[in-house]
């Protein structure tokens, strides 16, 4: 629903266009105002997405009240509803939506809903891309991620992980320590750090180099690696052996 509010310093003109605004589901009208100061005090505590708009009203006029809302940062849109048309160029420059003349007409008011409604759900759009933004770049100045053990969620630096592995299609992550769940898979897992010592030497297992503490040579040249305080052997693969070798000039 698109919360509209209506401002104007004639009752009639309100009730018109309120009735009008009625017969679209999209559209819901949560407030009527014959003051603008108080529609204004209004807007300051509750969502608005549209304000209707007159122009010639007491003690603040309809490019104030736009003026006051630029000013206060709110994303509101303004539709100007008014009986004189030589306004139409200053309303759109200040960035109204339309701009109606009265008497209302219904066909004429289908046109604006209709702007309203492609310009709310652009505005959603843009927030949603800025919201992800905003999550992408804390996700790279953020240097822990969080895992599970048991009911706990654990923010964990991934220079503290040993190797993380897949086991019954459970991804876990392994410390000196710990063992830890995640529900990543070792793709993105491989992938949250690439910026680290991490290598994939088997579909299974993800390694990370700086902290492997010995190199134990296997069968038909390939190898497997052991951590500190970790008594299991990581197996490098056939398909990874020759990569593996080079990092390590062996």
């Amino acid at each position: 629903m698109i919360r509209v509010i209506i401002v104007d310093d004639e009752q009639p003109a309100i009730d018109e266009l309120n009735y009008i605004l009625s017969k679209y589901d999209e559209i819901d009208v949560v407030g009527k105002f014959d003051d603008p100061i108080q529609a204004l005090e209004y807007i300051k505590k509750h969502q608005v997405e549209v304000v209707f708009l007159d122009i010639s009203m007491p003690e603040m006029d309809g490019f104030m009240f736009a003026q006051q809302i630029i000013n206060l940062n709110l994303n509101i849109n303004v539709v100007f509803a008014t009986a004189y048309n030589e306004y139409a160029i200053k309303a759109f420059e200040i960035n109204a939506i339309d701009y109606i003349l009265k008497p209302l007409d219904d066909e004429r008011l289908e046109m604006t809903v209709s702007k309203i409604k492609d310009r709310v759900d652009n505005n959603l759009k843009q927030d949603s891309r800025n919201i992800e933004k905003v999550i992408e770049s804390h996700k790279i100045k953020l240097k822990k991620f969080p895992v599970w053990k048991g009911e706990r969620i654990i923010l964990m630096d991934p220079d503290e992980i040993l190797f993380c592995y897949v086991e019954n299609s459970e991804t876990y992550i392994v410390t000196e320590n710990e063992s830890y769940y995640t529900a990543d898979t070792l793709c993105k897992l491989e992938k949250t750090f690439e910026d680290h010592s991490f290598f994939r030497c088997h579909r299974s297992y993800l390694i990370n180099l700086e902290k492997i503490e010995e190199i134990i040579p296997w069968f038909n040249k390939t190898y497997a690696v052991k951590f500190k305080n970790c008594e299991k052997e990581i197996p490098i693969s056939r398909r990874q052996s020759c990569q593996f070798k080079k990092m390590f000039d062996l």
